[in-house]
C-alpha cells in the first residue's frame, strides 16, 4: 500500500484533488472529517473545548459553532496551540487505526491533510503530494465556503509558507486552473506513484 499525503494552503484545492485520486481508484482518509468528528457532542474533545473556551462557542442544538470559534483561534495564536493540542492527537491515533494492517496490501491510500506539516504527519507517509494556486483564487474559494477574506488570510498566516511546503514535496499540483485541467494533473501525478510501488 502506498500512502500519499495531499496537503496545502487553506482553499487550495487539497479535497477536490484527493476526490479526483478516489475516482482513480485511491482510498482516501479526509483528516478534516475526522477531526469534526472527534470534537462532536459528547466525545471527550468536544467536553474538553467547551471547557476551555465557553458554552458561547456552541450552537442552539449543542453542536461546536464551529465558524465562530475560528475567528477567535485564529486571531489568537495561543488558542490555535490549545486546540490543535486536543484534536491532533485523535486525528493521528484514527490514522494509526487506518493504517494498521495496509501497509502489507496493493493499492493507494490519500491522506487528506490541510496540517500535514505542522502536526508533524509527514512521516507517516510514502510520497507527498503539495497543491498550491494563487491568492485570488484561494480567496474566491473561501468565499465560496462562506469564508470572509479577513479570516482567509489569518488561517493562512497559521499555516506554514507555500515554499516550506513545496520544498518538502515529491509532487507539486497547480490549481489555477478548470476542473478538467486539475483531473488530468492528478491523474499524471497517481500513474508516477504507482511506478513507485516497488521502490518504496
Amino acid at each position: 500500500m502506498i500512502i500519499v499525503a495531499v496537503t496545502g494552503s487553506f482553499a487550495a484545492g487539497k479535497s477536490r484533488t484527493a476526490g479526483f485520486f478516489k475516482k482513480l481508484g485511491a482510498g482516501i482518509f479526509d483528516a478534516d472529517e475526522v477531526s469534526k468528528k472527534t470534537a462532536q457532542k459528547g466525545r471527550p474533545v468536544y467536553k474538553a473545548i467547551v471547557r476551555l473556551f465557553g458554552k458561547e462557542y456552541l450552537q442552539k442544538n449543542g453542536e461546536l459553532d464551529r465558524k465562530r470559534l475560528a475567528r477567535r483561534v485564529f486571531a489568537q495564536p495561543k488558542d490555535l496551540r490549545m486546540l490543535n493540542t486536543l484534536i491532533h492527537p485523535a486525528v493521528i491515533m484514527e490514522l494509526f487505526r487506518t493504517l494498521k494492517g495496509l501497509r502489507h496490501k496493493k493499492g493507494m491510500l490519500v491522506l487528506d491533510v490541510p496540517l500535514l506539516f505542522e502536526s508533524k504527519m509527514e512521516k507517516l507517509v510514502d510520497v507527498i503530494v503539495v497543491v498550491r494556486s494563487s491568492q485570488k483564487n484561494i480567496f474566491k474559494r473561501a468565499r465560496l465556503k462562506g469564508v470572509r477574506q479577513d479570516l482567509a488570510e489569518k488561517i493562512l498566516s497559521a499555516q506554514w509558507p507555500m515554499k516550506k511546503k513545496t520544498d518538502r514535496a515529491d509532487f507539486v499540483l497547480d490549481n489555477n486552473g478548470n476542473l478538467k485541467e486539475l483531473e488530468a494533473r492528478v491523474r499524471r501525478i497517481y500513474g508516477q506513484i504507482l511506478k513507485m510501488e516497488n521502490t518504496i
